[in-house]
Order: structure tokens, then C-alpha cells, then sequence
């Protein structure tokens, strides 16, 4: 009797040196990545910001692959096609948010596990919204502005007639928000870096249709981010549990395209923001050239 008791205790004694060690390896954890953390939320341009009105002073037909180049370079806007289409007002706007330092705020969200960082103007103590090139229904939309501890696992949506569909947090089921909405496109605008992704090699109405079926198949699945690992990876249309990339993933793997860039068990919004599957409209806030 007397031996089970110790055995007993022994147990005890190492259950809580174990909680107590694992304890102390978060606190570290924590201390070591507060760092990095913060270093990574926000990739300012290496080089200087030049004066654009050269270029802006010619004929849009006139533009040169380097004046293309200079002008993606200055104001994020990866498309040749959308830089174009904007008026000089709106390129000077990009370029502004692109070169503009402003100061990351940490919010915290899913009861203290998960911080959505935010990008705020020291001046006025205000959110800064970035300008975001026009999105269409299909297009993805990623950021690394969310992060666990020192993890930036980041978020991935999908945008779709009503709005953008995503799986936003544990303990919600996914949902279509409105654009306009405090969680839409100004959640991704506020954020201290976004991507703005298009499909390749698929028309308007091909992405269209993606984007519709996203929204026929894919509102009202539980959060969760085991998703893949204890459940399949692919769900079809009738999906059981999702988080925030891996529905982005399943609304273009129900259409025929694998956008996990890696091909693991979980696709993260970095393995999507990196599939050669989309072209890059818009980045900001990540290297211009090595991306994210």
C-alpha cells in the first residue's frame, strides 16, 4: 500500500514538473519571438521613393516595361493591366501608403490566444487604411497580420458576390461579411501588409463561378483548425470543419486547382499566398520581390 502511495506521488510530482517546464518554455517562447514578432509584421521598401511625374506625364500607351517596373516598384500594384487603369490621384495614393512607416498595433482576439496586428498613424492615433486595388469575386485576399505567440499563421479569404467569405476565428462557423464591413476589406486595408491574388489563366466568369460555389458549399462550416489532420483534407461540398485557408483552399480545390504551394496535410495562407497557381495584383506591406 505503502509503494502505491509513492508511486502515486512520483507520478504526481512529475505530471506537475512537466506543466511547470512547459509553462516556463511558453514564457520563454514568448519572451525569445515578442521580437521577431514585431519585426516582421511590416516590410518597408529597401530603397528610396522616387519622383513618379515623369513617367505620369506621358501617354499611358507610352509606358515602357521599365516605367511598368519603376511604378510596381513605388506603389505595390503588381498589374500591369490595373496600373494603368488608374488615375494619377490613385497612383500617388498607393505610393504613399506603400513608403508610409506608421506604427503597428497589437489587438488581441479569440480570447487572448491570437493578436490581429493593425496599422496606426502616430500623428493622429488613427487606423491608416492602405489603398487596395479593385477586388472581383474569386480573388484571394492574405495577410500575416494574425499570429499565435510567435507564430504569424497569418489569414487567407475569398471574395464573392456578397462580400468576402472566411473562417475567421475558433468557435465561429465561416461566413460572408459585407465589403464595407469593420471585418471586410478594411480589416485586410488596416493591416500592417496584405495580398490582393487572381487566378491565372481563367476569365471573369470562370473565377466568378468559384466564387459562387464558395458561397453555395462552403458558409456555416465550423471553425477548426485541426482541419487535414484529423479530418480530411479534402471535404468536397459538404465540408464538416474548415479554418481561414484551408476554405480558400477547398473553394478552388472543388473547382480543379490545388492552390497548397507545398502540398502538406494543412495549407496555410503562406502556402497560398506562394502557389503558382494565382498572379500577384497587389503586395504591401511584404518584400515587393521576395513576397511572403
Amino acid at each position: 500500500m505503502k509503494a502505491k502511495s509513492i508511486k502515486k506521488l512520483q507520478i504526481t510530482t512529475a505530471v506537475f514538473l512537466a506543466i511547470l517546464i512547459f509553462l516556463l518554455g511558453c514564457d520563454l517562447f514568448l519572451l525569445v519571438t515578442a521580437i521577431p514578432v514585431d519585426d516582421d509584421a511590416r516590410v518597408l521598401p529597401s530603397y528610396a521613393q522616387t519622383d513618379l511625374a515623369p513617367i505620369l506625364a506621358k501617354e499611358r500607351s507610352e509606358w515602357t516595361e521599365e516605367d511598368y517596373n519603376t511604378l510596381s516598384m513605388q506603389t505595390g500594384v503588381m498589374s500591369h493591366e490595373i496600373l494603368a487603369g488608374l488615375p494619377d490621384a490613385s497612383i500617388a495614393e498607393f505610393q504613399r501608403a506603400l513608403f508610409f512607416e506608421g506604427k503597428v498595433v497589437h489587438e488581441v482576439v479569440a480570447e487572448g490566444l491570437v493578436n490581429h496586428d493593425m496599422l496606426f498613424d502616430p500623428e493622429t492615433d488613427q487606423k491608416f487604411y492602405a489603398p487596395m486595388v479593385k477586388v472581383e469575386p474569386g480573388d484571394v485576399l492574405v495577410t500575416s497580420s494574425s499570429h499565435l505567440f510567435g507564430w504569424r499563421h497569418g489569414h487567407a479569404a475569398i471574395v464573392v458576390r456578397g462580400g468576402i467569405l472566411q473562417s475567421a476565428v475558433i468557435g465561429t462557423n465561416s461566413a460572408v461579411s459585407s465589403l464595407s464591413s469593420s471585418i471586410g476589406l478594411p480589416w485586410f486595408e488596416s493591416a500592417p501588409n496584405f495580398m490582393v491574388l487572381r487566378l491565372k489563366g481563367a476569365d471573369k466568369a470562370a473565377r466568378q463561378k468559384i466564387a459562387d460555389d464558395a458561397e453555395k458549399y462552403l458558409v456555416g462550416v465550423p471553425y477548426h483548425f485541426t482541419a487535414g489532420i484529423f479530418t480530411p483534407k479534402d471535404q468536397g461540398t459538404d465540408p464538416i470543419d474548415t479554418y481561414c485557408s484551408h476554405l480558400v483552399w477547398q473553394a478552388y480545390k472543388n473547382a480543379g486547382y490545388d492552390i497548397d504551394s507545398d502540398g502538406g496535410p494543412v495549407c496555410t495562407p503562406r502556402d497560398i499566398a506562394n502557389s503558382p497557381c494565382f498572379e500577384v495584383l497587389q503586395i504591401y506591406g511584404f518584400d515587393l520581390t521576395a513576397g511572403w
